[in-house]
């Protein structure tokens, strides 16, 4: 029986096509069509490259559409817009490809759609593009996959000798954020990290050091609040701390915190949730590599109020979903899929959590509010609203950490509130 090869330009063009035209996020779409199809790792690397490229350089390749073709982007064909799209990188960035199966494989694509007859278009074009390319003075700025990791565990010695010895380079954070327990570093290759062993014996967290600054920064007001605690507490009373993330997935802050105040408590209760399965299985990989044991996981979504936690928790982590502009210049498929609309229903869903989750925190405990947005709808008027709305909590700190090379951190905001 023969069985037909899967195409994988094909597979890049539905995935493309679903960023592009169906505000599907870039990560969800490229694991969907994995899930749906058996790959090799050399097909999926290709894949993978090819989509995260095409809409890292999209503003480059429509301007480079828009000189060769007559009918400009704005006016083209989802369908054939997709595929010059993803070609043109090809053409441009990807050396080893042969540009006559870039061309060739396009054309295909075009031929087996509904829109066969411009299939001599894209061929037109493509090869106009191909024999005009060493011409061309493109922006080749490529996005820097730079990644901030904190050494786990204390292992600082050993993580810092096998980078060393595996000739990798890294520096100590070196921005404006001051961090008072967490050991931050940084490295231009995100993928050097994740090859060490000190990786996968669970002796690198990595998150960017805005998150990393949120754990750091709670971590001291947890701890400042235990000392007030201990002022009036009997010497036999034992202390315990209870946390709550509502919307932990992947897990990097919980896990982070833990790790930053675990010494300090005999007696530790953590539960981290989410919307899904999915999603906490997320954290299951985190909480497996890091060799968490201290770390409860549930499947629940924090929009949803549940009496029974009311006043159990001592810090509640609210870490909302939103809009992604503070993480834009990582994940450049967020600014396709933006609008006020859809801000504005994320404002909505945010608000609905807080309203949710206000009470599960006992009286002198926190809430963190975060996001990794820097529209001040999702940010300081959602805080307003909550504060307008329940007189009984108080901002104990505030900061918004804008993407610059001052912070050299994604833009952030955060909020502690204090139930009075």
């Amino acid at each position: 029986m023969h069985i037909e090869k899967i195409n994988i330009r094909r597979i890049s063009f539905e995935i493309l096509y679903d960023v592009f035209f169906n505000e599907k996020l870039l990560n969800i779409a490229i694991n969907d069509v994995f899930e749906r199809n058996k790959l090799d790792d050399n097909d999926k690397a290709f894949i993978k490259r090819e989509c995260t490229g095409t809409t890292e350089k999209l503003e480059t390749i429509d301007k480079i559409i828009d000189k060769y073709s007559k009918i400009k982007t704005k006016n083209l064909d989802n369908e054939i817009l997709t595929v010059l799209r993803f070609a043109i990188y090809e053409l441009f960035y990807m050396d080893k490809v042969p540009p006559f199966a870039t061309i060739n494989e396009a054309v295909s694509i075009i031929k087996k759609s509904k829109k066969n007859r411009l299939s001599g278009y894209v061929n037109a074009v493509l090869r106009n593009i191909e024999r005009n390319k060493d011409n061309e003075d493109i922006d080749d700025n490529a996005i820097i996959k730079n990644c901030y990791f904190r050494i786990y565990n204390d292992n600082e010695k050993a993580v810092l000798e096998e980078l060393d010895n595996k000739g990798i380079a890294y520096r100590k954070y070196d921005g404006a954020l001051d961090f008072k327990y967490a050991k931050v570093y940084s490295a231009n290759n995100y993928k050097s990290i994740l090859s060490l062993d000190a990786f996968r014996n669970g002796d690198i967290l990595i998150e960017d050091a805005s998150s990393i600054y949120l754990t750091d920064k709670l971590a001291y007001f947890i701890k400042e609040r235990e000392k007030e605690i201990n002022s009036y507490r009997s010497s036999d009373t034992v202390s315990m701390m209870k946390l709550l993330d509502t919307c932990a997935s992947p897990g990097g802050k919980i896990l982070s915190l833990i790790d930053l105040i675990y010494d300090d408590y005999y007696y530790f209760y953590a539960e981290a949730r989410d919307i899904s399965k999915e999603k906490i299985l997320k954290i299951c990989e985190n909480v497996n590599r890091l060799k968490v044991l201290d770390l409860n996981l549930l499947v629940k979504d924090a929009s949803v109020h549940d009496e029974l936690d009311d006043d159990k928790y001592d810090v509640v982590i609210l870490d909302v979903p939103c809009t992604g502009l503070g993480v834009i210049d990582k994940k450049p498929d967020i600014k396709l899929n933006y609008s006020e609309k859809k801000r504005d229903s994320l404002v909505a869903l945010q608000r609905k959590i807080l309203d949710a989750c206000k009470y599960y925190v006992k009286k002198g405990g926190i809430i963190s509010y975060s996001t990794c947005t820097e529209t001040k709808e999702e940010n300081e008027d959602n805080i307003k609203y909550f504060l307008d709305k329940n007189s009984d909590f108080e901002i104990i700190f505030e900061k918004r950490i804008s993407r610059n090379d001052e912070n050299k951190a994604d833009g952030f905001y955060m909020c502690f509130m204090k139930r009075l």
